[in-house]
């Protein structure tokens, strides 16, 4: 059996994301779009980085793998894709794991994690080929 690449993960989730939306289920959808963005962003980094990255394949926040990509790829960063990576990592974090206070994801917040999920791998695509 061959390994799966963390880009065919998420594509997986990709999916996943989009059943969740449409069964009304906001908070798995937003968890598999921050997955989804997760996995490409350490797929060009698996490929593309150096032995000093090894530590990047332990976070799950997406603004430092966004940041490393764009070291990468000699990419400009953008401050409201940063912006809208925070929220992305931020439905994962608080509707997966126990906090003083928890959030649950609307349908508007869902659509929001959709829109940043399809954006983010869209832009990581261009670097993938």
């Amino acid at each position: 059996m061959a390994a799966i690449s963390y880009l065919e993960y998420s594509n997986r989730d990709v999916k996943y994301a989009e059943d969740m939306y449409n069964c009304g289920n906001w908070d798995p959808c937003g968890r598999f779009c921050q997955q989804s963005v997760e996995k490409r962003l350490k797929y060009i980094i698996e490929i593309n980085g150096d032995c000093a990255d090894k530590p990047l394949f332990g976070v799950h926040s997406l603004v430092p793998l966004y940041r490393r990509v764009c070291e990468i790829k000699n990419a400009s960063e953008d401050k409201s894709v940063r912006g809208d990576l925070y929220e992305l990592s931020s439905y994962y974090f608080d509707t997966n794991y126990p906090k003083k206070i928890n959030i649950e994801l609307s349908r508007e917040m869902a659509d929001e994690a959709l829109r940043v999920m399809r954006y983010m791998n869209g832009w990581a695509d261009g670097f993938i080929g």
